[in-house]
């Protein structure tokens, strides 16, 4: 279901937006960051999920202990770490312009719960009907919920795992009622990270039984579509997946061709499409390019494997230019690189992750050149 959703499926063995502006980068400037505590080991270090476009920026590190922390920065480089209390691990997955942020915890015994906490750092926890214990996770049971995303309106959706280890997704009204919802023909759905719209539409991906995955689309009255990309292949383990959809219905995403190779998309909200392969891109196994997010102003940021399996960061312009970068501090090795690709806000700014030579994630901003 491509490298973000898997990273955020995998279970660990593992000042807020203000009203100043955000600061000014340089075009095609890069800066890496980590909040303080965030380990440098093999797996450790910083993970980010979404920006926004005060410059705030939220998502998780893991420690030197191999635990789990969500964190904010604001646009001038504050820290604030989220620790639900009485949690043996938290991560930061989402935000909104209101401040709220939701992501997931897991307690003593190995149980996953949902949380938000508000902009005067009140947190307020979750499950959803219907998530159960799963045995074999390293626990007795692990109740696994991974609310994803929160749109202006306080609206939560994300995915949680039942009792025969299929995954489903929900919505979460703000005032707390919960829903749960498949496509039709799913045997397991994944939501994404900033999946929901200002509007309530939702994105996300699901594997029907012959081991195929497809992307969605849910209206806000609940209707869904079903989609693949160009290129997606009909054998298991491949097809189609989505990885946000903006305020315009805009859905970047990726397809798995029968070769197991990546072709990145943009779908538009009347259904049509764009197939972006950047120039680089490997065409092997497990290489290609992926579209992980596109703004208002139709800039789509990314990342690309290519034939040495080494990651890459790109943005594609409205008009179809692609500019390509590394992060200085990179790995070269394969795995290594621009391994996350987690949102573009409408200033441009490109915020991700990127893999060392010793395996440790840090955080990085790419401001995009204006076109």
């Amino acid at each position: 279901m491509g490298r973000r959703r898997t990273l955020i499926f995998a279970l660990p063995a593992l000042l807020i937006a203000t009203a100043w502006p955000q600061p000014a980068l340089a075009q095609n400037q890069i800066t890496s960051f980590d909040p303080p505590g965030a380990g440098m080991g093999a797996g450790q270090g910083t993970l980010v999920l979404q920006n926004l476009n005060s410059g705030a920026i939220v998502g998780y590190y893991v420690d030197a202990n191999n635990v789990a922390h969500g964190f904010l920065r604001s646009a001038h480089g504050k820290y604030t770490t989220i620790d639900v209390p009485g949690a043996a691990s938290t991560q930061a997955l989402g935000i909104n312009d209101e401040g709220t942020a939701v992501g997931w915890w897991f307690d003593a015994n190995g149980m996953y719960h949902g949380y938000l906490r508000d902009e005067d750092g009140n947190f307020t926890t979750f499950d959803v009907p219907g998530a159960a214990p799963v045995a074999g996770q390293g626990f007795p049971g692990a109740i696994i919920l991974f609310p994803l995303a929160i749109n202006r309106r306080g609206t939560v959706t994300g995915s949680y795992v039942d009792a025969n280890h299929m995954a489903h997704c929900f919505v979460r009204s703000r005032d707390g009622n919960i829903t749960s919802f498949d496509p039709a023909g799913s045997v397991n759905t994944l939501g994404d990270t900033s999946g929901i719209n200002r509007a309530g539409a939702i994105s996300g991906g699901y594997v029907t039984a012959d081991g195929v995955t497809h992307g969605f689309v849910r209206d806000p009255e609940g209707a869904i579509t079903s989609f693949d990309g160009s290129g997606a292949g009909t054998i298991k383990g491949t097809g189609s997946f989505a990885n946000m959809i903006n305020d315009a219905g805009t859905i970047p995403g990726a397809s798995i061709d029968n070769n197991s190779v990546f072709h990145g998309f943009i779908r538009s909200s009347d259904g049509t499409y764009v197939t972006v392969d950047v120039a680089g891109a490997g065409t092997g196994a497990g290489q290609g390019t992926l579209a992980d997010a596109t703004n208002l102003a139709d800039t789509t940021a990314g990342n690309y494997i290519d034939a040495n399996g080494v990651n890459h960061g790109f943005v594609r312009s409205r008009h179809g230019r692609i500019t390509t970068y590394d992060v200085p501090g990179e790995g070269t090795g394969s795995g290594q690189g621009v391994a996350g690709i987690a949102a573009i806000n409408g200033e441009g700014a490109v915020v991700g992750w990127y893999l060392d030579a010793n395996g440790a994630n840090h955080g990085f901003i790419y401001q995009s050149e204006d076109d």
